[in-house]
């Protein structure tokens, strides 16, 4: 955030815009949100931004993801799209921004505008930006391509070359059929004045041009940059498109091969907030665009995440330069999960199962707060088992965190993992020792828990051998069972408990002699 509404007790809105600063409807046009804007009216203490619309849904999306962890500064990104005016802090309004260059504009010089903290931008920082002291943090890689209509059969080939894409933009290619396509008209597209897609689009023409600035022909048109409105029904026209942008739009547009460009997108500031915490918390290569959590984030919008420096990329590193470092994050992101048994009486075992798109190597570490339980146990197909004896009986939350094998590809994660570890039983019975003839056996099991005032639930069963005799529920701990008619003589006898979620279980083996009826006389 800039450090003037951190730290101003008054802030001036400086409603003032550059040349290049372009809107799609007049000025005093009531706010219309937009898709990808963020869904709420910030205050000063937020950080707001505008500018480009190729990155406008991933920064909706990151601004989403960041603000779902309910930060101390939210995220606000408003779209290039929709026109008239967005809402700013202390009730002002101003003209919708459109494209890079607009956004830029708020950020210095005559335009400056203290209410905006960053720009979205598709192209690197001009000598103006430079010299106005602004600042691009790099975080994702889009790709630059010719896009003709799929909406209808385009007249266009397959495949067009960077020489035929300097010829069409000159004027001096004219037909498809000129370029091995089917007859018709070019219709050239490029992106409004202040795009950053047709910044860098120019800058290629004359890279294509042997380093020689290309004078457009009469016929290019300028369209919004990447809309497709103007392309899909056209069987003639062609222009520059992101191909992320491009996939979100379903199946309108053809993208051609045959020539590609690279480009890092950019969250450009001022100068003077390349240091402030709030924002590197956000943008820097410590912060949330370049972590893990954000990668599918921006993957979804269509493009790919860049690498941090730890891994040879430039991810959060702020810069006025070009960035040609293209690494991309292809780390393997981890899922740990922790579960915690107990089978053993004031024992626990804990099982961290680690996952991943490949199986992951590395070791895991097992903690009880803030105190070290087991370190550095290495993954067996997978998981990393711990076996912890002497814990108090009762509910205990544990933390496992996996560690990746030195310069393997695997993201680090960590669970946290709650259970209850049993205590120990005993069982005492009332059962006779001797039982008359004819009679049956009575008596009162109690099973008794260690350590702990919860009485013991579940079924009670009384066997000899595999065989069941009788089983019942107890209740508060004891139940009362009456024995059928046992066989005559010594009856070797086990009461068994299997436990519950309190208490491992427990037995108990006894003695009962069945009395012989005697024989009348005769």
């Amino acid at each position: 955030m800039h450090a003037r509404k951190l730290f101003a007790t008054t802030v001036t809105s400086v409603v003032a815009f550059s040349a290049i600063a372009l809107t799609t409807a007049p000025a005093h046009a009531a706010y219309t949100a937009d898709p990808d804007d963020t869904a709420f009216t910030p205050t000063s203490a937020d950080l707001i931004g505008v500018g480009s619309d190729t990155s406008q849904h991933a920064l909706k999306l990151l601004a989403d993801g960041w603000n779902a962890t309910s930060p101390a500064v939210r995220v606000a990104s408003y779209s290039a799209l929709g026109g008239g005016t967005i809402p700013l802090p202390n009730a002002t309004e101003i003209t919708r921004p459109n494209g890079s260059g607009a956004g830029k504009g708020l950020l210095y010089g005559a335009g400056n505008n203290t209410q905006i903290d960053f720009a979205r931008s598709s192209s690197a920082l001009n000598a103006n930006e430079q010299g106005g002291g602004l600042q691009a943090f790099p975080f994702a890689l889009d790709t630059l391509v010719m896009a003709v209509s799929k909406t209808v059969a385009s007249n266009a080939p397959a495949s067009l070359t960077p020489a035929q894409i300097v010829d069409i933009y000159k004027g001096n290619i004219t037909n498809w059929n000129q370029v091995g396509g089917s007859n018709g008209i070019i219709a050239p597209k490029i992106p409004q004045a202040g795009s950053g897609t047709r910044t860098f689009f120019v800058a290629q023409l004359k890279a294509m041009n042997a380093g020689v600035d290309v004078t457009l022909g009469g016929k290019v048109e300028e369209v919004q940059e990447h809309s497709d409105a103007a392309i899909k029904s056209d069987a003639n026209a062609v222009a520059p498109f992101s191909e992320g942008r491009a996939g979100l739009l379903g199946q309108t547009l053809r993208l051609e091969s045959g020539w590609r460009a690279d480009r890092a997108l950019y969250n450009v500031v001022r100068g003077t907030d390349v240091g402030n915490a709030n924002v590197l918390a956000v943008f820097g290569e410590q912060g949330y665009v370049c972590s893990t959590d954000a990668r599918p984030l921006i993957e979804a919008a269509g493009f790919k995440q860049l690498a941090t420096s730890a891994f040879e990329g430039v991810c959060g590193q702020p810069t006025q330069g070009a960035t040609s470092n293209f690494t991309l994050n292809e780390r393997v992101v981890t899922t740990t999960t922790l579960t915690v048994t107990s089978t053993v009486a004031r024992t626990a075992r804990l099982t961290a199962r680690v996952a991943g798109s490949t199986s992951p190597s590395g070791t895991v570490s097992f903690y009880d707060g803030e105190t070290v339980l087991g370190s550095n146990i290495p993954l067996t197909s997978g998981q990393a088992v711990l076996t912890k004896s002497g814990v108090a009986p009762g509910a205990h939350t544990y933390r496992a965190v996996f560690t990746p094998a030195a310069e393997s590809v695997f993201e680090p994660s960590e669970d946290m993992g709650a259970g209850v570890v049993k205590t120990s039983s005993s069982i005492t019975e009332s059962f006779p020792a001797a039982v008359k003839a004819g009679k049956r056996a009575r008596g009162t099991v109690t099973v008794v828990l260690a350590g702990v005032g919860a009485k013991a639930t579940g079924l009670v069963k009384v066997m000899r051998g595999a065989k069941v005799l009788a089983s019942k529920k107890l209740v508060s701990g004891k139940v009362v069972i009456v024995l059928p008619k046992l066989k005559v003589g010594a009856n070797n006898l086990k009461v068994v408990w299997a436990g519950d979620a309190v208490s491992v279980g427990s037995s108990k083996v006894f003695k009962i002699k069945q009395a012989k009826a005697k024989k009348k006389k005769k």
